[in-house]
């Protein structure tokens, strides 16, 4: 593990390199969360205590800049249903990988890290088996985490008080609101406000990769201890870190790696697995090797808008108050001056949201198509889709996350061909090609029996998808590359396109072609639309996510977060997944939204 010596001021969160070359597992010598009695510091001179003072509910700062952030993805990240069902199923499924490899079954090639875990955690109780959910917490809820809610309390480490599974996140702490000195209270006020304020506004730079130049990833930052905000003369001056408008920033969280597996994926079909830890998410990598960082405006913050964070999770954005009610109403009875209510900063997020994604991220073109056609003919036409970002389109997290184009020929008569059109009651892509979806596939591979759900001897390719924990090989990864992009070294870092010769170095765009014949009693000329449209979430995964999340709430027995009480959900659910289901389904199926569109004209000719 890389360590590094920094001030006493200063609090270092787990520090991850891109080649993970771990030589054990995570130790209080580390620079991870707070590890060692209370005050205490490890042997580089790094302060152990949790950070207690200052991480405050952004309800305390009202007025435009709380509304931006209230309605963003990142104010949800850690009342997320889909991180929860995602988590519970990370954490089970290593959970019973453990117990797999204690009772001698199969398991793929692990990281050196991965061996050591294994051999640390092998006959522990269930509750310090879970680390995995530690990796996702730290960047879902990184107040939370930096407060030591993140690993069980132990003999050895009697100052943490959490779980991975994020049960004990506070939601709201009144001994910090209700203090004689409520600006200064003993608790925490954000654990459940995701990526707030005072999170991004700590940060300094971060510990970099094996290279020395790229962010760490895997929730690898550094954090002050000062209160950024200063409003009282017990406050420290706000200093604001020439990292914060840096897109390693960025990428102290949107780069992703599996530390515990090595990759079964074969990048150039060669028959050999690429030698590194398994990728999961490479924004950041994606970006890094691209055109974009010596632009002028090439940064992630010159596209992402500040505070509102825009993306294209518009379906889940409208809905979530459908299950975590009045949000702020605790803050609002206190009397601070922000709306009990999130939804209204939520759908002014939705529209900024359509708007952000709709023709700025992407260019459809006419690239060739027949001119005059008469009914009986076969015609086709060609569509040229660029990619205007500077990542992969779609990026992020890919599980579940599908573009394609949605094509419609037709005349006076009617429809000649449809392709690309979303079933309206199961929220499937209805494609002829399912490759023509840009999209991820991961499998998890080698695991023998422990993935055979319906016992039958057999494990399918349906039941090795979406296992988050699990998954070490990309099968297909043809999302569209951005401008200028360094394939080598996307190839090298883990960036996979798959197939290996989707794209040429640079290629920043796609082609798709259709063909169709003219029916005899066509009218008008033939009109042909092409809309270039994207869902979050399949239908599958969140399917997947509602079926594979079994792991019960605390208040009924389980590990898992309890769901709150406040919301008006219908079907009362039991599990994260359900939730998710359930707001997947109010929203119509998770609607896809338009990218992109372009429409053209071809002649029909009929005398």
């Amino acid at each position: 593990m890389i360590t590094r010596n920094i001030l006493g001021v200063v609090f270092a969160a787990l520090m991850l390199h891109v080649t993970l070359s771990f030589a054990t597992s995570i130790t209080e010598t580390d620079s991870t969360q707070p590890r060692g009695a209370a005050p205490g510091v490890n042997l580089d001179g790094q302060i152990l205590d949790p950070i207690v003072d200052g991480f405050r509910n952004p309800a305390r700062f009202p007025g435009p800049e709380h509304d931006d952030w209230a309605g963003g993805i990142m104010a949800q990240a850690a009342r997320d249903p889909a991180f929860y069902a995602a988590l519970n199923i990370a954490n089970r499924d290593f959970i019973n990988l453990l117990e797999h490899v204690n009772l001698g079954g199969d398991i793929p090639p692990l990281t050196e890290l991965g061996f050591s875990t294994a051999l640390e955690l092998l006959g522990k109780a269930e509750n310090e088996q879970a680390v995995v959910g530690d990796f996702c917490l730290r960047c879902h809820s990184p107040a939370g985490w930096l407060e030591g809610f993140s690993e069980p309390t132990t003999a050895e480490n009697p100052h943490l008080r959490g779980d991975f599974w994020g049960a004990s996140f506070e939601q709201f702490s009144p001994t910090s609101a209700q203090a004689p000195d409520p600006l200064h209270g003993t608790d925490s006020e954000g654990h459940m406000d995701g990526i707030s304020c005072d999170v991004c506004h700590r940060m300094i730079d971060n510990q970099k990769d094996a290279s020395g130049v790229k962010a760490a990833g895997n929730g690898g930052y550094f954090v002050t201890q000062h209160e950024p905000f200063s409003d009282t003369e017990r406050d420290e001056p706000r200093v604001m870190d020439p990292f914060q408008r840096e897109s390693a920033l960025c990428g102290s969280c949107h780069e992703v790696t599996n530390p515990f597996l090595k990759t079964l994926t074969d990048p150039d079909g060669d028959g050999v697995p690429a030698d590194m830890p398994h990728p999961i998410e490479r924004t950041y990598t994606e970006w890094y090797n691209s055109a974009f960082p010596n632009k002028a405006n090439g940064r992630c913050q010159d596209c992402h808008r500040p505070m509102r964070f825009a993306g294209a999770q518009t379906w889940m954005l409208s809905h979530l108050e459908r299950l975590w009610g009045p949000i702020d109403q605790t803050w609002s009875d206190l009397g601070y001056a922000v709306p009990a209510s999130r939804q209204a900063a939520l759908d002014a997020r939705v529209l900024d949201n359509l708007d952000f994604v709709d023709g700025k991220t992407a260019n459809i073109s006419v690239i060739s198509k027949s001119r005059r056609l008469r009914p009986g003919q076969s015609g086709s036409v060609k569509f040229k889709i660029t990619n205007k970002t500077g990542h992969k389109l779609p990026t992020g997290y890919g599980e579940g996350r599908q573009m394609w184009l949605h094509v419609k020929i037709w005349t006076k008569k009617g429809v000649i061909l449809e392709d690309g059109k979303v079933d309206p009651l199961s929220g499937e892509v209805l494609v002829a090609n399912p490759d023509d979806i840009f999209e991820v596939k991961a499998l998890a591979e080698g695991y023998g029996n422990l993935l055979d759900e319906d016992n039958d001897g057999v494990v399918s390719e349906h039941e090795k998808e979406f296992h988050f924990a699990l998954l070490n090989k990309v099968v297909k990864d043809n999302r569209i590359p951005p401008q200028g992009f360094n394939k080598a070294a996307y190839m090298a870092q883990g960036a996979f396109i798959i197939p290996e010769d989707e794209y040429a170095d640079g290629q920043n765009w796609a082609e798709r072609e259709y063909h169709f014949t003219v029916p005899a009693n066509a009218k008008g000329d033939i009109k042909v639309e092409a809309k270039l449209m994207y869902k979050t979430f399949s239908n599958h995964y969140v399917e997947f996510l509602a079926h594979k999340d079994t792991e019960p709430t605390v208040s009924n027995g389980g590990h898992a977060r309890d769901l709150p009480t406040t919301g008006s959900m219908a079907s009362n659910p039991q599990h994260w997944g359900e939730a998710l289901q359930e707001i997947y389904e109010v929203s119509g199926n998770g609607p896809a939204i338009q990218f992109a569109r372009k429409k053209t004209t071809i002649k029909l000719i009929t005398e």
